[in-house]
């Protein structure tokens, strides 16, 4: 189980990521880095696009969009994070976050 804890101080978000390495934790603020963070997963779940994409039930051409952070649907990329093993977070900008297991 993992105990998110928000501590509101207001420096850079990125200086306050803490969480251990064993943790599967990836931090995207754009199209671009959630397509690199959706592309690790990937390649650490030993899957290759054409394997996530028959998932899906999209081409191989639109898991290459996600991956370049080009645009494809909301669902596509919420899909496709789940099918790698990963849940999404939303956490305000300014917040201290602490992953905890």
């Amino acid at each position: 189980m993992f105990e998110i804890l928000n501590k509101r101080e207001l420096h850079r978000y990125d200086q306050y990521m803490e969480h251990s390495s064993e943790t599967p934790f990836y931090r995207a603020v754009d199209a671009a880095s959630l397509g690199r963070s959706i592309s690790d997963a990937r390649k650490e779940a030993s899957m290759t696009q054409q394997q996530l994409a028959e998932r899906l039930g999209v081409t191989r051409g639109t898991i290459v969009r996600l991956e370049h952070g080009e645009p494809v649907s909301t669902v596509v990329a919420m899909k496709a994070i789940r099918a790698v093993g990963r849940d999404v977070a939303l956490v305000p900008r300014f917040a201290k976050l602490q992953v905890k297991q």
